[in-house]
C-alpha cells in the first residue's frame, strides 16, 4: 500500500487538477505525501523500539485506511471554514493536499515498519531473503501504480484509488492483530522526545523544498537561502537536544558506530541512482533520440523487473553465504560502470546501449537494496533497531530528493548557460564520482558474520 501510494497518483494527476479545478497546486498532492512519510520514518521507527512492531504496524495500516477514505471524500467535506466550494477558503484541492499529508504519515510509518519487522522476527542471516523481497515490492510498484492509476481514472474515478486502500488496510491491521507474534526483543524506554521530534521536522523539511524548488527552478533564491538557513539552525539545536535528552529521537551513538555510518552514506548516495536513473535514461532517449515520453517510458519500464530480480537474489546470497562488502563493493561497481556507459552515448550510438547501461546499473542496484537494513540491525542492540532501521529507509529517501533535486538543478544551469549538449554526460560523470567515493568507503566497512537460525540455535544451546 505505501510504495503503491508513491506513484499511483502519477498519472492520476492531469484529472485530479481538471476536476478539482487547480492545476496550478496539483503537484502538492505527492509533495505532501513524501514530505511526510518523510518525516514519519525515523518516528515510527523508535516508536517500534519503545512499544513494539505489532502495535505500530497496526495503528499505521488503520490510519492508513481512515486517511485514505479522508481523502476519497475531498471537496465533499462542509463544514466551517472547511468548504469543498470552488473558490472557499480551504476548498477541495487544500483538503485533498491535507489528507495526503496524513496518509503520507501513515505510509510512511508503514514502509519503516515492514524492515523493522523482518529484523525483529529473523535471525540476521535469515533476513536477506525477506528483505530482498521486500526491496522488489517496491520496484514492483513503481511499474503498477501509475497504470492502476490511469486506470482507475479513466475507467471509473480517480476516487476508488484512495477507497480501495479502505478494506485492506483494515485487513492488514486484522492479520497483525491475530497472527504477527509478540517482539521479544529489549524495549526501549517508554519516553518520546518530542522536542527532537519538532527539532528534526524543521531540520528536514526546508531541505527538502530547497531540493524540490532549485529542481525546477536551477537557480539559489532568496527564499532558497532562507530554508538552507533554517534548516542548518535547526540541525544544530536537534543535535544539541539529541545530546542532552535521556531518551533521544536518535542516538547520535549510532554514528559512532563504523557499520552503520558507513552504511548510511552509502545508501544515500545510491538513493539517488534509486531515485534518479530512470530520470536521466528517460531524459536522455528523448532528448538524444528523439522518443516520446510513452515510447520512453516502455523501453524503460522493464529495467524495474531487472532491478527487482537483482534484489531478490542479493538477498538470498547474503542470506546462503553470511557475507557482504564484497557484495556491497560489486553491486557499486556495476551501478558505476552502467552510469558511465550511459554518459558516452551520442546520437550516433545505438539505442540498445541505453538499455543495456540500465541493466548494467540495475543489476547493481538491485543486488544492494536489501543489504544496509540487515547489516544495520546486524550492528546495533535491539532496543535501538528500530530507529536504526528506519534511518537506513530514511537516508535513501533524502539521497533521492535531495540528489534528484541538486541533479535537476545542474541540468537546467547547464541548459541556461549554453552547456545543453553536455548537461546530461556532466551530471552522469557527477553521480559515477560519488559511486567512485562509495566504493572506497565500503573497502573500509567491517564485516561482522550473520548468524542463520541453525547457528542461533546452536549458539543458545
Amino acid at each position: 500500500m505505501s510504495a503503491l501510494d508513491q506513484t499511483v497518483l502519477n498519472t492520476a494527476i492531469p484529472k485530479i487538477s481538471v476536476v478539482l479545478d487547480d492545476v496550478n497546486r496539483a503537484p502538492w498532492i505527492i509533495t505532501s505525501y513524501l514530505l511526510f512519510a518523510t518525516f514519519a520514518t525515523p518516528v515510527a521507527g523508535k516508536l517500534a523500539d519503545i512499544f513494539g512492531v505489532k502495535p505500530m504496524l497496526t495503528v499505521s495500516s488503520l490510519m492508513f485506511a481512515a486517511t485514505s477514505a479522508l481523502c476519497g471524500v475531498s471537496g465533499f467535506i462542509n463544514l466551517p471554514g472547511f468548504s469543498g466550494a470552488a473558490g472557499a477558503t480551504f476548498g477541495a484541492m487544500d483538503q485533498l493536499i491535507v489528507f495526503r499529508g496524513l496518509q503520507g504519515i501513515a505510509g510512511g510509518a508503514m514502509m519503516a515498519l515492514c524492515f523493522v519487522a523482518i529484523g525483529d522476527l529473523m535471525p540476521s542471516r535469515d533476513r536477506g531473503k525477506f528483505q530482498g523481497v521486500l526491496a522488489a515490492d517496491f520496484m514492483i510498484a513503481a511499474i503498477v501504480g501509475p497504470m492502476l492509476g490511469g486506470w482507475l481514472t479513466d475507467k471509473v474515478d480517480w476516487r476508488w484509488i484512495f477507497y480501495l486502500n479502505i478494506p485492506v488496510g483494515v485487513l492488514a491491521a486484522l492479520i497483525f492483530v491475530l497472527l504477527y507474534p509478540e517482539s521479544t526483543r529489549e524495549k526501549a524506554k517508554p519516553e518520546i522526545d518530542w522536542p527532537g521530534i519538532g527539532l528534526f521536522i524543521l531540520a528536514v523539511a526546508p531541505l527538502l523544498l530547497l531540493s524540490n524548488e532549485i529542481g525546477t527552478q536551477g537557480r539559489f533564491t532568496m527564499n532558497s537561502a532562507m530554508e538552507i538557513i533554517v534548516s542548518i539552525s535547526s540541525m544544530r539545536l536537534f543535535i544539541a537536544r539529541e545530546k542532552s535528552a535521556e531518551e533521544p529521537l536518535i542516538p547520535l551513538a549510532l554514528f559512532e558506530n563504523r557499520i552503520v555510518s558507513i552504511s548510511l552514506v552509502t545508501v544515500f548516495i545510491t538513493g539517488i541512482g534509486f531515485f534518479g536513473s530512470m530520470l536521466l535514461m528517460a531524459m536522455v532517449l528523448q532528448q538524444v533520440y528523439k522518443l516520446t515520453a510513452t515510447m520512453s517510458g516502455a523501453v524503460l519500464a522493464p529495467l524495474m523487473l531487472v532491478v527487482a530480480s537483482a534484489s531478490i537474489v542479493g538477498g538470498l546470497l547474503i542470506s546462503k553465504t553470511g557475507k557482504y562488502r564484497a557484495l556491497i563493493i560489486l553491486s557499486l561497481v556495476l551501478m558505476t560502470l552502467g552510469t558511465l556507459i550511459l554518459s558516452t552515448v551520442s546520437p550516433d550510438a545505438p539505442m540498445w546501449v541505453v538499455p543495456c547501461s540500465g541493466v548494467v546499473g540495475g543489476i547493481g542496484l538491485g543486488l544492494m537494496l536489501p543489504v544496509h537494513s540487515i547489516i544495520i540491525q546486524n550492528a546495533v542492540q535491539g532496543s535501538s533497531m528500530g530507529i536504526a532501521t528506519s534511518l537506513s529507509s530514511l537516508f535513501r529517501s533524502l539521497g533521492g530528493t535531495i540528489g534528484t533535486g541538486m541533479m535537476g538543478a545542474l541540468l537546467v544551469w547547464l541548459q541556461h548557460n549554453g552547456h545543453e549538449h553536455s548537461q546530461l554526460p556532466i551530471a552522469l560523470m557527477l553521480y559515477a564520482g560519488s559511486l567512485v567515493l562509495a566504493i572506497v568507503l565500503n573497502i573500509f566497512l567491517p564485516e561482522i558474520e550473520l548468524k542463520s537460525s541453525s547457528q542461533k540455535a546452536t549458539a543458545n544451546a
